[in-house]
């Protein structure tokens, strides 16, 4: 062989590459060392400054919120006292604040007393022995207002250890300047335990009349523990330093009080936030800074003090050093191993490329159809089959793209299949269901072998000349053989749902049975529109998914069309709601008296949308809920309600007038769903009993424990529940006995036939009796006539609603005058 006149580098490409990596890596390093000393040395005070003022910022915030829990701790009171109605006394105010102040006790070990002292003397109050950790009751007694009884514990049943006479809380400072002050305060006050401070809310009527106060104290010293929480680490400390300039608490690892600089503690407050100070202690060094810590009200002035041995910045930064030159040299030998294996890949395609080349005219081209390349080597593999073509030895292969586990072939070999667009114009789709089920119980592997089990028994009911394909892991396609009208597509659903119908093999000890759904569409299979029928195909998977098992649903373009109008109507209702597009009638609930003193009514919301005009309550609120669009529009309806309502009583209407508003499981789990509910009911200077609010029996469906809980506090607080269309969705007896509720109202599509139908009146009876058993009025929906009216009245109903006797209107259109609000047959 003649030999070849090229020149060669005398390394090979893969040493060349490294040898020039790993120069660039040392140069690089180098380089990145003496910028990070250049730097360190220049940024040491700034690093200092910002890691102490982060480090305290941190520390302030959680200071912050710690001190807030007296402030919490009383508003949760006070919302107890104002959502209560008249008579509130100690026997009445004394369980919930046992309940909230031994829940307080739990959570803040620095808590120290609860109190409530009314306008009369009366002292109720949860105190902790700030030496045992024990938390017991305080009153006054009853018959003597100047007697304090201390109880062993948070009963009057448990036993008497200690009385104090002479006791007048009429006489404590905070008591008098409570009576002439309505905002809140703090006082610090020095007893046997050290220093205390103490949060008072004093509470006035809606006359403006002084009712009480309210007062949650802490224990400074007993916050060590929590202060060391705070830190970053143990050689850190913490001072807590009141507004008397008195170190009131402090972390355990704190240097000597005594030895730290006096300027260190008194510092006048506008020269102290986020500076840095160096200062010694016994030949120590460390760093300071100083930062505000008040309540949320802004009541409370103290600092705190934050120390840092000087050392620690320094180390940190040393550190920090270390550890990017270490990530610079991993980075590097990463790239390094990262570059030597795509160059040994592409020089082994590359070797095994010439092999191959060596071969052609003696042995057939192989073409590996499963193996990655880079683009210039496929590009030169193919150049090359076509070179080999014209070898007398070479067998050409076409090979379709396979799903390796099912044998079917996969979507993109599906498409490329002339067959496809062969006269052939139905489509289905399946989807199994349980496959995710299957796949994170009993793991990958048995999840194949049950996937697998589908495709043979789908396989086996297949007609002749249909083409198959696996879509995605649970999904899959076929195309049968055949022109099809709508008529003719009976027996190939019915096929397909058998599949969802039958036992599986065994598999690990467990029959399992395919659940799933299917879908089918009519429409010429084509290269132009099949990624179109797919997505319609789809549309009607869709459809099937809320029906029975194994339904198997024909796409129709209503489907179409109702995803587009849905997403039309989704738009409108987003911006509808940000534009004020909706508002609130109001239809009245009555007694069966003629005329009728109406004291209660239903707030119902109407829609009239600029683009798509009356939207019925009943088209937008279920795809509100779908969509979370319900927890915007529930917050604005509780607030329009509320004001609509306080507008209603100031205009004449009863001032005891309950207005029930609609309330959905999916407001009922937000987290601050009662919190808005009673903002509003304040905001608008109304009675807690003034609201009630309607759920429906599906609510039991969602998180029960939970929204049982929401419910029995606000049914504490005096807002009332009633459970509408009763009888007509998840009816349990068990349930119902668990769920706190006032009314109930029967579903108006019993009313509507009691005439007529002895089974309707016989479960109205049935209802009527069951909320006589729980001594709650019934409320009977769709009254329209005065027949059904007297028919609902001799059966013993309490309440009616309907049209017989008014339409929802708006709240403006009702007549209401000195507290009257009459409601007359229409």
């Amino acid at each position: 062989m003649e030999k070849s006149s090229q020149k060669a580098y005398p390394f090979t490409l893969l040493k060349s590459v490294m040898l020039i990596v790993l120069v660039a890596l040392l140069l690089m390093i180098l380089l990145a060392s003496g910028l990070l000393n250049y730097q360190s040395r220049h940024a040491g005070n700034q690093l200092n400054q910002q890691l102490l003022n982060s480090q305290s910022a941190m520390a302030q915030h959680q200071l912050e919120d710690f001190l807030d829990n007296p402030h919490r701790l009383s508003h949760l009171m006070q919302q107890y006292l104002e959502g209560g109605k008249g008579g509130i006394n100690a026997d009445t105010i004394r369980p919930e604040l046992v309940s909230l102040g031994s829940r307080a006790f739990n959570d803040v070990p620095a808590l120290q007393s609860f109190s409530w002292a009314d306008a009369d003397g009366t002292l109720v109050s949860v105190t902790r022995n700030s030496d045992t950790g024990r938390v017991y009751l305080q009153q006054t007694a009853a018959e003597d207002l100047m007697r304090l009884v201390s109880y062993s514990g948070l009963s009057e049943q448990s036993n008497i250890v200690h009385t104090r006479n002479n006791f007048d809380v009429r006489r404590q400072p905070w008591f008098i300047k409570a009576q002439h002050q309505r905002n809140p305060w703090w006082t610090t006050e020095t007893s046997a335990q050290g220093g205390i401070a103490v949060y008072h809310l004093p509470i006035y009527t809606q006359h403006g009349e002084f009712a009480g106060v309210i007062s949650s104290a802490i224990l400074p010293r007993k916050m060590n523990g929590y202060l060391a929480q705070l830190l970053p680490g143990n050689d850190y400390a913490l001072l807590i330093v009141d507004n008397r300039q008195q170190v009131v608490a402090h972390s355990d690892n704190a240097p000597e009080i005594g030895k730290l600089p006096a300027s260190l503690i008194h510092q006048e407050e506008d020269s102290r936030e986020g500076k840095v100070r160096v200062f010694s202690v016994e030949d120590k060094h460390y760093l300071s800074t100083v930062f505000d810590v008040k309540d949320r009200e802004y009541l409370l002035k103290w600092h705190a003090v934050l120390i840092a041995p000087r050392q620690s910045t320094f180390a940190t930064t040393h550190q920090l050093h270390l550890m990017i030159s270490l990530s610079c040299v991993i980075v590097f030998l990463l790239l390094m191993a990262v570059l030597s294996l795509v160059i040994l890949r592409f020089t082994g395609s590359l070797k095994e490329t010439v092999g191959k080349v060596k071969q052609i005219g003696f042995t057939p081209w192989i073409k590996v159809s499963k193996k990655r390349l880079f683009p210039e080597m496929v590009a030169l593999n193919e150049a090359l089959l076509r070179v080999s073509e014209f070898s007398p030895s070479f067998a050409a292969r076409t090979h379709l793209e396979e799903d390796a586990e099912t044998g079917f072939l996969t979507l993109g070999g599906l498409k490329q299949l002339p067959a496809l667009y062969d006269n052939r114009n139905l489509l289905a789709m399946l989807k199994v269901s349980n496959f995710d089920a299957v796949k994170n119980a009993l793991g990958s592997v048995l999840a194949k072998e049950f996937i697998q089990y589908f495709a043979e028994r789908l396989r086996a009911i297949l007609p002749e000349g249909a083409l198959c394909c696996r879509d995605r892991e649970d999904t899959f396609i076929i195309a049968f053989a055949g022109n099809f009208e709508s008529k003719d597509v009976a027996w190939y659903r019915s096929i397909i749902s058998s599949v969802f119908r039958m036992n599986s093999s065994e598999i690990a000890g467990e029959s399992h049975i395919f659940t799933g759904h299917a879908g089918m569409i009519i429409a010429p299979l084509s290269k132009e529109h099949f990624s179109e029928c797919l997505r319609n195909v789809s549309l009607a998977v869709q459809h099937a998914q809320s029906q029975h098992n194994g339904d198997c649903v024909l796409f129709t373009p209503a489907m179409r069309e109702e995803e587009v109008n849905n997403l039309r109507l989704h738009q409108a209702l987003r911006d509808d709601l940000q534009a004020e597009g909706f508002h609130l009638v109001l239809q009245p609930i009555v007694p069966y008296d003629d005329p009728a003193q109406c004291k209660e009514g239903e707030c119902l919301i109407r829609w009239q949308s600029n683009v798509l005009g009356f939207v019925p309550p009943d088209r937008f609120i279920a795809l509100a809920e779908h969509t979370g669009m319900i927890v915007p529009l529930g917050k604005w309806i509780i607030d329009t309600a509320c004001r609509e309502l306080a507008t209603f009583i100031a205009r004449g209407a009863p001032t005891d007038f309950k207005l029930h508003v609609n309330i959905s499981a999916v407001q009922l789990q937000q987290p601050d769903f009662a919190r808005h509910l009673l903002e509003c009911i304040h905001r608008y200077e109304l009675a807690n009993s003034n609201i009630c609010i309607e759920i429906t029996e599906s609510v039991l469906l969602h998180d029960t424990h939970r929204i049982v809980e929401v419910l029995a506090y606000l049914r504490r607080l005096g807002i009332s529940v009633a459970i509408d269309d009763f009888g007509s969705g998840y009816s349990s007896l068990s349930y119902l006995h668990s769920l706190p509720f006032d009314c109930l109202k029967i579903d108006r599509g019993f009313v509507r036939n009691v005439l007529e139908d002895k089974k309707s009146e016989a479960v109205i009876a049935s209802v009527l009796m069951l909320s006589q058993s729980f001594n709650v009025p019934l409320v009977a929906e769709g009254v329209e006539t005065a027949e059904m009216a007297a028919k609902l009245r001799e059966m013993g109903c309490d309440l009616a609603q309907g049209y017989y006797y008014s339409r929802p209107k708006p709240f403006a259109d009702f007549v209401a005058v000195d507290g009257q609000f009459v409601v007359r047959p229409e």
